[in-house]
């Protein structure tokens, strides 16, 4: 049975104008704004078992456009996740939010510093290349 928490969650949620946040995105970021039935089923899983139909999905073009999603997300009271691979096996990347979607646009490596052992990268960087880029200084990374 489902706390009063999850009830009160799940009400607020399905309370959100998912139409109009979807307008207000495309009006203020340069980046996709996806809010489509196939979409949706797209990003409703993941590496699990778990299954939640996302509101909708905003692939941000750069920082501007992840402030930019939040500061909406908060004003329409819509919950926000950050998505990485999708490839998480509990459930991590599936939520009834907006999901930022990092890995298009925002998935670069903007330096590996070898002496410090330190890399700057955007959110939707692949590990596979950071790890290729890293192996040209005898550095790996973890997942």
């Amino acid at each position: 049975m489902p706390t009063h928490a999850e009830v009160a969650h799940a009400s607020k949620t399905a309370d959100v104008d998912a139409k109009g946040l979807a307008e207000a995105l495309r009006s203020q970021i340069r980046g996709e704004v996806r809010f489509d039935r196939g979409t949706r089923a797209l990003y409703a899983t993941d590496g699990s078992n778990y299954r939640q139909v996302p509101i909708g999905v905003v692939l941000p073009r750069d920082a501007d456009d992840v402030l930019a999603t939040v500061a909406l997300c908060r004003q329409f009271g819509a919950a926000l996740l950050c998505r990485g691979g999708g490839t998480s096996l509990a459930g991590q990347c599936c939520n009834v939010a907006v999901i930022l979607d990092f890995s298009k646009y925002m998935a670069r490596i903007l330096e590996i510093d070898p002496a410090r052992r330190v890399a700057r990268v955007q959110s939707g960087v692949v590990l596979d290349h950071l790890r290729a880029a890293a192996e040209k200084h005898h550095l790996t990374f973890g997942p």
